[in-house]
């Protein structure tokens, strides 16, 4: 049986998700390590408090054993342990040697009946004496202690079951020991202690469960601050989708504005806005393209419709100046047509070049002055400057002249005579930079930018009555310099009009390999 997908869910709810989860386990990891710590942290404070009181213990046995070093008077007597037990838990243990007088020595009771003849007395046996003190809670330090005579034998306390830690000082009275002190170490906390650890762990798994409740509401609210502005780039992008290029999302300062918080998706905003504007200027371009196209292709076709009719009515005669007008009209048409088809060719980057070897300086002069007759017949003067030394190239030669063309065509058809056109030429770092410029009238500054559209054209003061063309040749030049990987400007000339700056590098196909290989 296939195992069901994984569930998809909103991007809010996966950072939700995810910064809960990361919250939990930082505060399992944490909380574990404090829990560890605090009981390993409170098993050495018990251990070292143990130590402390035994040795004070041992001091208060000590100054007692110096007036009775044969430990007798503590054999089986558990009222003097709880007497030690209660002077350690009332006061500091007097130093017996800080100089101070100690109290008179407790005298002993009167020797029983001895049928051995020893002189020793016989050892104090109260456990059955009545006590009516209560018994003392378990772990406490009477419960723990023990303390053993020279040879091993309990004086007093419980003893001790096997397998368990213990602690063991040595009882000295002027350097000889006369007993030992062992104390059973506490396996668990009781009593005040473990109340104590039980506050704390509860204090802890009440800080853990309410950090993790605050991840949750932080977590829920970052996931909807920063789900917000997607949903809306969401629903725009639908939009966008639908057609309406119009779509804006308010971003910055702007009433209504979204702020996500993040730079990444404030700016993925400002991209899907940017996409928005381009592609209406885009759709405003292609509508206006056809309009002008279909403008173009109206003029030749309604010459050549007109001259048709009136031969079929017998108005004109099928001469030869009528051939030969109505062949000019085919051949402007069909100019537009090819002009229209290498455009949408470069557009797609598939434009043909062949590149050859061969020099730059000759074919640009050659071409150059081609149009001397041509503005020497309209009245403009045209001046020519190149470094006059030969320049090897690898470019395609037919597509650089129908370049140089389209660029000197521009000059004639648009400036005013008497005038002046300057073509000019030089080699800097392996580029070619040509500059074609001429006198008034000049382009507005705000048109400039806009030169290189297809079948743009400025108003009628740039242009001499029946001289305008189709308005594609600039954007061809510019398809011919970007399919040779150059570039080309148009800005205010110092004649007066147009300067059309190419920068074109000499050797196009190394450029090429060379980005290629980046």
């Amino acid at each position: 049986m296939p195992t069901p997908p994984f569930p998809k869910l909103k991007i809010a709810h996966q950072l939700s998700l995810l910064m809960v989860a990361l919250v939990v386990l930082a505060v399992v990891v944490v909380g574990g390590l404090t829990v560890w710590n605090l009981k390993r942290g409170f098993s050495e404070y018990l251990r070292l408090r143990d130590d402390e009181q035994l040795a004070r213990l041992v001091q208060l046995v000590e100054r007692r054993a110096a007036h009775e070093p044969d430990m007798e008077w503590l054999r089986g007597n558990r009222q003097a342990l709880r007497e030690l037990l209660s002077e350690l838990a009332g006061r500091e243990p007097r130093n017996i040697q800080d100089g101070r007088d100690d109290p008179p020595p407790r005298e002993r009771p009167p020797p029983r009946d001895n049928p051995a003849g020893d002189d020793r007395p016989p050892p104090r046996d109260d456990s059955n004496a009545r006590d009516d003190r209560p018994p003392p809670p378990p772990g406490s330090l009477q419960q723990r202690v023990l303390i053993r005579d020279t040879q091993g034998r309990r004086l007093v306390g419980r003893e001790v079951p096997g397998g368990v830690r213990v602690s063991v000082r040595e009882v000295k009275v002027k350097g000889q020991v006369v007993a030992t002190l062992e104390l059973l170490q506490e396996a668990q906390p009781e009593g005040v202690d473990a109340r104590f650890l039980q506050r704390q762990y509860v204090g802890l798994i009440t800080a853990a469960l309410g950090t993790i409740v605050a991840a949750i509401l932080a977590a829920l609210w970052i996931g909807g601050r920063w789900s917000r502005p997607l949903r809306a780039l969401q629903a725009a992008t639908q939009r966008i989708a639908h057609g309406d290029l119009s779509m804006q999302i308010p971003v910055g300062r702007a009433p209504g504005a979204l702020h996500s918080g993040a730079v990444e998706i404030d700016g993925l905003i400002a991209d899907v806005n940017a996409m928005a504007q381009a592609l209406a200027e885009l759709e405003s371009a292609r509508s206006r393209w056809i309009a002008e196209i279909s403008h173009e292709l109206r003029t030749p076709l309604a010459v050549l419709r007109g001259e048709l009719e009136s031969i079929e009515d017998g108005a004109r005669q099928p001469t030869q100046g009528v051939m030969s007008s109505l062949r000019e009209e085919v051949m402007q048409l069909t100019r537009l047509v090819e002009d229209l088809h290498l455009l949408a060719v470069a557009d797609i980057g598939a434009m043909p070049c062949e590149m050859v070897r061969g020099d730059a300086d000759e074919a640009l002069r050659r071409i150059a002055r081609r149009f001397e007759t041509r503005a020497n017949q309209l009245g403009l003067h045209m001046e020519i400057l190149s470094p006059g030394k030969p320049v090897a190239v690898q470019w395609d030669f037919g597509r650089i002249e129908q370049l140089l063309s389209n660029l000197l065509e521009n000059c004639l058809r648009y400036t005013t005579a008497p005038g002046n056109i300057r073509v000019c030429w030089q080699v800097q770092s392996h580029v070619l930079t040509l500059v074609v410029e001429d006198s008034p009238p000049g382009v507005a500054t705000e048109h400039l930018v806009r030169m290189f559209a297809p079948l743009f054209r400025v108003d009628a003061a740039r242009g001499r009555t029946g001289q305008q063309g189709s308005g594609l040749g600039l954007s061809i030049a510019q398809a011919i310099v970007r399919a040779h990987r150059g570039s080309v400007t148009a800005k205010a000339s110092a004649l007066g009009g147009v300067a059309i700056t190419v920068e074109l590098p000499l050797q196009p196909q190394r450029l090429e390999r060379r980005k290629s290989r980046a």
